[in-house]
């Protein structure tokens, strides 16, 4: 073969093995869809029975909707939410914060008075005629409205029967009570069983509250102007009793939340005298189920009317928060305007809501 054709005939051989390398050349893959980023609204309160159970009832209901949106739900104890809260904000240190915080009635004007520019207004965001006046004013300040109320703090007596029944007490003997009665009881059942009737914790006095309220007075003047100790005869009667509770036996101590909610759980006192919110807590204790009545609170004297108010707390949106504005419209769509959430609410939790006519959740 010549050689001039021989080598064009190479040539020819290596321009279709380039074209044939060039054509088989690796496609690169398509961009893979992704999801947008969730804005996430952190939540934080306490109490997993009731409170964190709620919250995390109603981010689950609104996530059904609202797919952009995951809300965490975490819990914390009340001292340590106010806490931080205020060194983060005394700090301006915002990235620090949570969307949503709980606050209990006692603490929410305190916090407002210290820090109203930093959270959310809601005004003008949702109708606030329902919620019950009260809470309505403890959400206020300067004609701003910075809170969505969620439960009252109605107290009532909870009681064992079947420990009381040991003791020769029945339900008739725990309808219409005085302090002065309720102790003579305590003291009887004391001695036949060894029970004392209900826990006192010294660093916190919600039984000094009950006491207070029913008598229809509290540690400020009816106006809120200015302290009311030194003359307020419901204080004096309210501390002569807390008093006569520890020295009959009638009470026990206890120190914390954890240890009030223990000494009932394990039946180790017999009645608790708390706000509504204690009863999902209560049925915790599944071996007590049938063994729980409830009356009317003990009042210091006959003529009062058996009614009082301990604890209750509202929602609020902290404004500087990462996602306050999604955290305000869950509020606004699940706690404001949701009467139908709030019956699942009242099933799973026991939560009595903080409006004018209760009835209205009830079927």
């Amino acid at each position: 073969m010549d050689f001039h054709i021989y080598i064009r005939k190479i040539h020819l051989i290596m321009i279709c093995l380039l074209l044939c390398l060039s054509g088989c050349k690796k496609k690169e893959p398509l961009p893979q869809k992704t999801e947008p980023e969730k804005n996430e609204v952190i939540i934080w309160t306490w109490d997993e029975t009731f409170n964190v159970k709620a919250a995390k009832l109603a981010a689950e209901e609104y996530m059904k909707q609202n797919r952009q949106i995951e809300i965490i739900v975490e819990t914390k104890e009340r001292e340590e939410i106010l806490s931080s809260i205020k060194n983060s904000l005394s700090a301006k240190a915002y990235d620090k914060l949570p969307d949503i915080i709980m606050l209990e009635d006692y603490d929410v004007q305190g916090m407002l008075l210290l820090y109203e520019d930093e959270f959310i207004n809601f005004a003008t965001m949702t109708e606030y005629n329902k919620f019950s006046d009260y809470k309505i004013r403890l959400c206020t300040m300067n004609g701003n409205v910075y809170g969505i109320p969620f439960d009252s703090g109605a107290a009532a007596l909870f009681y064992r029967i079947d420990l009381l029944e040991q003791a020769g007490f029945g339900e008739e003997d725990m309808q219409h009570l005085t302090w002065d009665r309720f102790i003579e009881i305590g003291m009887d059942v004391y001695e036949k069983t060894g029970y004392a009737m209900l826990t006192l914790d010294p660093s916190d006095f919600p039984v000094m509250r009950i006491i207070m309220q029913g008598s229809g007075a509290w540690y400020v003047t009816q106006d809120g102007g200015k302290a009311d100790i030194a003359e307020n005869a419901a204080l004096k009667s309210a501390f002569a009793i807390y008093k006569r509770l520890i020295e009959t036996n009638v009470a026990r101590g206890v120190n914390g939340w954890n240890e009030f909610i223990s000494a009932f759980q394990n039946g180790e006192v017999v009645c608790v005298p708390s706000g509504s919110w204690i009863i999902s807590n209560i049925k915790q204790a599944k071996e007590q189920k049938g063994l729980w009545r409830v009356a009317q609170i003990p009042v210091i004297a006959e003529s009062q009317t058996a009614a009082s108010n301990v604890g209750g707390s509202s929602w609020f949106v902290l404004k500087n928060s990462q996602n306050s504005e999604d955290a305000a419209r869950f509020l606004i769509e699940m706690f404001a305007d949701n009467d139908a959430f709030f019956d699942t609410l009242i099933t799973q939790t026991g939560v009595i809501p903080a409006v004018k006519n209760p009835s209205v959740y009830t079927n």
